[in-house]
């Protein structure tokens, strides 16, 4: 048995989730904290888009697309679909939904199928991805927008507007905190309502699709309202651990004063008392970013954010035992 855990502090980025406009201002996702603070927040939807289209772009994922139909075609016979042939299919054909999870309802040939059993198809997701909160919270900022050189060269014209548009979006740059959990024995399986489970992928291709999302990670970025916005991490603690659970999402608080991020590196290392006995943290950090990096790196044996992320692949490649 055995499970991936990060939990990543992103490089800085600016207004990375908007919600809902109310007139003509753009929102920010916000939570409100206790002492009537907020942080801007990142959905766990908006990051694994992120994720899925640089797999995409990157590593050839096939992502799903209208092509399933052709899946659900050739797995039903007699208006009946075979819920477990179709799902081992699609969990092969697409990393997505190996990943991801996915589900499907009301299917379709000519006319509506039947199931085998159940009343739909789904997978719950093995990769596991929290909300990405903001380190500093948010001021309120403002940025007044208007586009006078295109309005002036060809809005008006083509548009017969009397006058430019004017609008408003909520500002906020901060680095970001998130957690990603895999768990590991459930990639590129596929799992029966009678509770039993059935090997799809062999070990060499399991590995390689979760040695994918490591480089996505750690090379996560984001495009929103024509900027490019780095995701990469500054920090990154993690590890393949026997037991699957998220430790190190509630042991990472850090603070940014003065232009410098400030890691709370007491809180962290009580936070590996949780861990299963003998095995080991895996914890990177990018130089100069952080007030107590020496700290960080005696106390813990912080090594480069490049070097965390080879060890943490290589945990994975013994865990399915491909060198």
């Amino acid at each position: 048995m055995g499970g991936l855990t990060l939990t990543i502090i992103t490089a800085k980025a600016t207004s990375l989730n908007y919600g809902e406009s109310v007139g003509n201002v753009s929102v920010l996702k916000k939570l409100s904290l206790g002492d009537g603070s907020q942080k801007t927040f990142v959905s766990d939807k908006a990051l694994k888009y992120d994720m899925r289209r640089k797999g995409k772009e990157e590593k050839g994922w096939r992502l799903l697309d209208e092509e399933l139909k052709n899946y659900v075609a050739g797995n039903t016979v007699n208006g009946t679909l075979d819920v477990d042939s179709f799902g081992k299919a699609v969990l092969k054909s697409y990393e997505e939904f190996d990943l991801f999870g996915g589900l499907f309802t009301n299917l379709k040939t000519e006319k509506k199928v039947k199931l085998s059993y159940g009343d739909s198809v789904k997978r719950v997701c093995p990769v596991k991805v929290t909300y990405a909160f903001s380190i500093s919270k948010f001021s309120g900022d403002m940025n007044f927008l208007n586009n006078i050189d295109a309005y002036n060269r060809y809005i008006k014209h083509v548009e017969d507007k009397p006058e430019q548009a004017i609008a408003n979006s909520e500002e906020h740059t901060s680095h970001y905190l998130y957690t990603v959990t895999v768990d590991l024995d459930r990639i590129g399986v596929w799992e029966k309502e009678d509770g039993t489970t059935e090997e799809v992928l062999d070990s060499k291709e399991k590995t390689k699709r979760v040695l994918n999302l490591l480089d996505i990670l750690k090379t996560l970025n984001r495009q929103i309202k024509g900027r490019w916005e780095n995701l990469s991490p500054v920090f990154v603690v993690g590890g393949a651990f026997s037991v699957k659970h998220p430790f190190f999402m509630e042991g990472v608080e850090a603070v940014e004063e003065a232009g410098k991020l400030w890691l709370n590196v007491e809180r962290l290392r009580e936070s590996y008392g949780y861990l299963p006995d003998g095995e080991e943290v895996v914890l990177g950090i990018l130089s100069g970013v952080f007030g107590n990096e020496n700290e960080i790196r005696e106390t813990l044996g912080a090594v480069s954010v490049a070097e965390a992320f080879n060890r943490l692949k290589e945990k994975v490649r013994e865990h399915y035992g491909v060198s």
